[in-house]
């Protein structure tokens, strides 16, 4: 990582310092009766703009922050269960032991270049590369037994190689569990995030044999994970 002195950046250094006086004024406001979905929607947005741009610094940096857009994008899950009074419930087993069975399922099928996060006991991510999150898609695919995925690429899935295997794997997780999702970050490598009982499901499903009956998943929507949002 190489810095710039600071005389040089103090463009950035007054936009970082009014940034962190709003997040400190948002703090002040903030209360467990205060927040509204919207609130909440923004705040998580500004989560995961800052750890993109931070993410900018180096590819160790991006994979440190790599859990910042899942966890928020968890959050408004959990929001958006709530308002609506369907928040689904784990097993009750936590996520212990949960991280150490997926990345041995991982590394049974060959998929070794993986990084597993626990995030407490309500979300487990896993970062991969394109060609992995590829791979791991169509071992889910076999087992689930959902039809055949390749028309989803031949009609455009994605915009890229690692859109494509995001897409592809967001679809697959969603057979496991309604909160699962994919995204690419700004590294290029896609994350993808769990609860721990749709965790424990994907490595059951890894150690089964491929099934032959059809099954049908819902496809979750990608997040702009750390390639920011795009407007205008």
């Amino acid at each position: 990582m190489k810095l710039t002195p600071d005389q040089q950046a103090s463009g950035l250094e007054s936009l970082a310092d009014r940034a962190v006086v709003a997040a400190c004024a948002l703090a002040d406001a903030a209360g467990p009766e205060n927040w509204s979905a919207s609130a909440v929607e923004d705040a998580a947005a500004a989560l995961e703009v800052l750890a993109g741009a931070l993410a900018h610094l180096d590819p160790e940096c991006a994979e440190i922050l790599s859990v910042v857009p899942v966890a928020a994008a968890a959050v408004l899950e959990r929001v958006e269960h709530a308002r609506t009074g369907d928040r689904p419930q784990d097993d009750g087993q936590g996520a212990v032991g949960t991280s150490t069975a997926l990345r041995q399922a991982l590394t049974g099928h060959g998929i070794t270049r993986h990084r597993v996060h626990q995030l407490g006991a309500a979300l487990v991510t896993v970062t991969l590369d394109p060609a992995d999150a590829q791979a791991l898609a169509a071992l889910l695919v076999q087992r689930n037994g959902i039809p055949d995925q390749a028309r989803h690429a031949e009609e455009g899935w994605g915009d890229g190689p690692a859109e494509t295997a995001a897409a592809a794997l967001a679809e697959a997780l969603a057979a496991h569990g309604p909160s699962a999702y994919a995204r690419v970050l700004a590294s290029g490598q896609v994350s993808a995030g769990l609860t721990p009982g749709a965790a424990r499901s994907v490595v059951a499903a890894l150690g089964s044999r491929p099934s032959a009956g059809p099954r049908t998943g819902r496809r979750r929507g990608l997040g702009p994970g750390y390639k920011g949002l795009h407007t205008g």
